[in-house]
């Protein structure tokens, strides 16, 4: 029988060859013949893209080398680059690079696992779809009637998504119609959330980042605040166009009232660009307006080891009764971490700011050092040690982005005492005037899809309560 399995795969995997080969020779002689009748271009490139072999194992196989059809049955593994599909009885055609899946399949591709019935895909044109779908798609826990596949995107029908894991989740998003674009982003059509049974809000059309960093909580986060009461935050995106979209922060303070953010993002290829309003408020409860501010982010540039970020932004800052137009560029390279044992790593990063003030058109050049060193000797407890320099030729006419100390050394460490409950203590010392800056302590609970984070700031007698859904 494993001398048959063997044969067999061999047999498919030379006639895939030998298909992709002679693909590959129509498509030069087309790409000859449009360079021909493109004479009066500079130059014409074309790229002809190899075919990976698909590889086929089951315990029982059966082809036919002249029709290409396949069958497979038993433990049926189909292989091709990254895509997996896992099965019981399967059909196929290798000459159409086909296969077709009447029972349960489950489709895994990076960051993708997909559990369906009712499969078709091609491998050639990465096409097909799959119904009464559930599955991983990065982190959203997707359900749908009916799912396609397309070569960069999946479009679900009918569908539900969730970052809650458990059987009945605390909270989801039910749509008509979602587009995920993997590590991308997801927009979801006549979507509604819900908490619970319970609808909570829905919007006719609503985009989310699945970018790792950038996904935000499509439900309310609830807090209170010394300084600030009770809170309550709603982050909203809405896509205009394929790379604009508008997004608003409603952030309500019991003891300030309403401190939205809103305005729209574009992104684009290497860059984004984003003009938006907003309240803003800093860890030293420090509040600043931008009326408006333009903010241009350019993509991560990694080299080697060390990876660059670059922003720049120009916008009119108010403060008090401080009101100018402030402009600003950063750049800052970090270090790949340094794995210095099983347990320790080591983070490096050095960076330059430049900023103007048109208030009384003064400037800060600002050169700034951090180094990081993290712990986690076991599942339970992490620790770190970090320090940070700031070298400044002026100051800053906002207390919002004043730099308070030049060297600060900071340390602290999280313990999970149990499956539902975490503590740690989090501590600042200011290595320029030789005192304990601020020494944080922290209650952290787990409420199944939810989290609660209590923090007591002792140097400055606040208590500060935050409860959002979990980032898994």
């Amino acid at each position: 029988m494993q001398i048959k399995k063997l044969m067999v795969c061999a047999s498919v995997l030379m006639l895939v060859s030998n298909a992709s080969m002679i693909g590959q020779a129509a498509n030069k002689e087309n790409n000859e013949t449009a360079k021909t009748k493109a004479n009066s271009q500079q130059s014409v490139e074309t790229k002809v893209e190899k075919k990976a072999p698909i590889v086929i194992e089951a315990d029982n196989l059966s082809f036919s080398e002249e029709t290409g059809d396949v069958f497979a049955e038993g433990n049926v593994v189909v292989k091709q680059n990254t895509d997996v599909i896992l099965t019981d009885f399967m059909r196929g055609n290798n000459k159409t690079t086909e296969v077709w899946i009447d029972g349960e399949a489950t489709l895994q591709q990076p960051g993708t696992e997909l559990i369906g019935t009712g499969t078709h895909y091609n491998y050639t044109t990465r096409l097909g779809n799959m119904h009464d779908v559930k599955g991983l798609v990065g982190k959203e826990h997707i359900t749908s009637n009916n799912l396609e596949f397309y070569p960069e995107k999946l479009v679900t029908h009918q569908s539900t998504a969730t970052k809650c894991p458990a059987i009945v989740p605390d909270y989801h998003m039910s749509a008509d119609r979602i587009e995920i674009w993997p590590e991308d982003k997801m927009i979801a059509y006549n979507a509604k959330f819900w908490i619970g049974k319970t609808v909570i809000y829905s919007m006719p059309k609503y985009q989310t980042s699945l970018k790792k960093g950038e996904s935000q909580s499509a439900f309310p986060r609830i807090g209170y605040h010394s300084g600030d009461g009770l809170t309550i935050s709603q982050h909203l995106e809405y896509p205009i166009e394929n790379n604009l979209t508008a997004f608003a922060d409603l952030d309500y303070y019991s003891k300030h009232g309403l401190k939205p953010s809103y305005g729209f993002i574009s992104k684009q290829k290497g860059y984004s660009l984003k003009l938006y309003s907003s309240y803003e408020e800093n860890s030293d409860d420090e509040w600043i307006k931008k009326e408006p501010e333009l903010l241009f982010t350019l993509d991560p540039i990694k080299s080697g080891k060390v990876t660059g970020y670059f922003t720049a932004s120009a916008g009119k800052w108010k403060e008090g009764d401080i009101s100018g137009w402030r402009q600003d560029l950063k750049m800052h390279v970090n270090r790949n971490p340094i794995q210095l044992s099983k347990v320790v790593t080591l983070n490096v990063g050095v960076g330059y700011e430049k900023v103007y003030y048109g208030y009384d058109k003064s400037s800060n050049n600002i050169w700034s050092f951090n180094t990081n060193l993290t712990a986690k000797p076991n599942d339970r407890l992490e620790t770190w040690l970090g320090y940070a320099y700031y070298d400044q030729s002026g100051t800053s006419v906002y207390e919002y982005d004043k730099i308070d100390n030049d060297r600060v050394l900071y340390t602290g460490f999280m313990y999970k005492v149990d499956k539902m409950n975490s503590f740690g203590v989090k501590m600042e010392y200011d290595l320029d005037h030789s005192k304990v800056e601020d020494v944080d302590y922290t209650w952290r609970r787990n409420l199944h899809c939810w989290e609660a984070d209590i923090t007591y700031r002792e140097k400055r007698s606040q208590v500060n309560v935050k409860l959002s859904t979990i980032a898994w």
